[in-house]
């Protein structure tokens, strides 16, 4: 038996103002569980800048720096520790030693491994494992394991690299003694 169309579209407004009245305490109910079990708009960005970091990493490796132009804030108070030691603060500074990278390490490539994430509202950081192959001018191809942490910073929008630190673990490494890529 069908209904008549009066009450179809009774129906159809009722079902309506329900839906009205449960959608906002339900969009808050799946946002504050998102945020419980990690999966906030700002981790997943801030987990998207990092994957980011290191794709540029390895284009920059291949000789392309563009995309590791990129992804970094052009800011004077950027920093990068490098694990192989020395550290650049300002875009000038940690800019200058891309090159330098690239003639070190010819084809190398650097994976992070077991990412952490924790967001902010316009900073956040990213911890992880870098593994990877590095073939250095001089010597074999050392394989690697590290642990590396990239703080980013919302800028117009996007989230940039304000500093990365690399910390050689020695008991990870292979291809030299003391666990460095020289």
């Amino acid at each position: 038996m069908e209904l008549p169309t009066s009450w179809q579209n009774l129906c159809s407004v009722v079902t309506t103002i329900a839906l009205l009245i449960l959608a906002p305490p339900v969009a808050q109910t799946v946002c504050a569980q998102s945020q419980v079990l990690g999966t906030s708009r700002e981790e997943a960005e801030i987990r998207g800048a990092t994957l980011d970091f290191y794709i540029a990493l390895n284009r920059a490796l291949q000789g392309d720096l563009d995309p590791l132009n990129a992804v970094w804030s052009h800011r004077p108070d950027v920093s990068n520790l490098s694990a192989v030691g020395g550290r650049s603060v300002g875009w000038t500074e940690v800019h200058a030693n891309f090159p330098y990278m690239v003639r070190l390490y010819p084809g190398g490539r650097i994976v992070p491994r077991d990412i952490m994430v924790v967001p902010g509202r316009d900073m956040g950081y990213s911890v992880c494992t870098e593994t990877g192959r590095l073939r250095s001018a001089e010597g074999p191809m050392v394989i690697f394991n590290q642990r590396a942490t990239n703080i980013f910073r919302l800028e117009e929008g996007k989230w940039k690299l304000i500093h990365h630190h690399a910390d050689s673990n020695s008991t990870d490494s292979s291809g030299t003694t003391d666990g460095s890529y020289r």
